[in-house]
């Protein structure tokens, strides 16, 4: 279970690098091209192949063991806040990843004044095993949710597939969808676009195992800016305050006006640097 929720930290949280040649690709070694190649050869494979054993649910148990009070405290309060229990439908681990994005874009929500009309298209990028899909649900209460991952396919050691764990974690939710899709030749423009942990240097997406052929930020998010519906929203989320500010001038590079940022110091689970999100519109 830690292997999937390590990589569901890679779709819904990673895409993204700067426009300027000197922040986009800095530092590149022969080593990092070798390691792109070698990502590239499962990668294309996996795509190729398309492996699928069908939707795997995941086993709740009801409970979370192991929390601080202050854990505690804080998802009660956002059970009550949102009429969830993530817990009677997800595993323990499943679980409290979900209730960390509520937590986050709860906080944001209240510190930015930010005001999220409900119904709204809601299109999520890099979704990895879509995961913390019911987090999303519950707080954007959308018309339409739709989770897109470029490695849709990629294969896990029990032989199942990200589309597989994916659909299980969504089988429930209304209105929302799971398509496997690079991003950038997406076409279908959303109220609110949201981009968790986004890739804005390329070492970060060859640790994902990744090949760089799939590292093209300012791309990225200009495709973003040119779904965004007039008036809509693109809601980032960075590792830390460093990445953030890489991201920040990628963003600009394509149009995009900052509208805000909240920094995230309380994190439900622990985090080495605060979590930053920024809310984003068209110019």
């Amino acid at each position: 279970m830690n292997i999937l929720i390590k990589q569901a930290r890679l779709g819904i949280h990673d895409k993204t690098k700067p426009t300027s040649p000197k922040l986009t690709r800095p530092g590149i070694t022969l080593t990092d091209r070798i390691r792109s190649g070698y990502h590239r050869i499962w990668y294309e494979a996996t795509q190729a192949l398309r492996w699928s054993r069908g939707t795997y649910r995941e086993t709740p148990i009801g409970t979370h063991p192991h929390l601080t009070p202050s854990q505690q405290n804080r998802i009660e309060e956002l059970s009550k806040s949102y009429g969830i229990r993530f817990e009677l439908r997800y595993p323990p681990e499943t679980s409290l990843f979900n209730y960390g994005y509520l937590d986050l874009l709860d906080r944001a929500q209240k510190s930015l004044n930010w005001n999220i009309p409900q119904q709204q298209h809601v299109c999520d990028v890099g979704s990895a095993n879509f995961a913390y899909a019911a987090a999303l649900q519950a707080f954007f209460l959308p018309s339409q949710l739709v989770g897109t991952e470029v490695d849709g396919h990629r294969l896990y050691c029990n032989g199942r597939s990200r589309i597989d764990y994916a659909q299980g974690h969504i089988q429930d939710l209304p209105h929302t969808h799971y398509i496997v899709a690079d991003y950038r030749q997406y076409q279908h423009p959303a109220d609110i676009i949201t981009v968790w942990y986004p890739f804005v240097t390329p070492k970060p997406l060859l640790a994902w195992r990744l090949p760089l052929s799939l590292f093209d930020p300012a791309a990225l998010f200009a495709k973003i800016a040119n779904n965004l519906v007039i008036g809509g929203t693109f809601v980032m989320i960075n590792h830390s305050p460093t990445e953030a500010s890489v991201a920040h001038s990628i963003a600009e590079s394509v149009g995009l006006v900052c509208k805000g940022q909240y920094v995230h110091h309380t994190s439900l689970r622990p985090r080495a640097q605060p979590a930053v999100l920024t809310l984003w519109q068209q110019s």
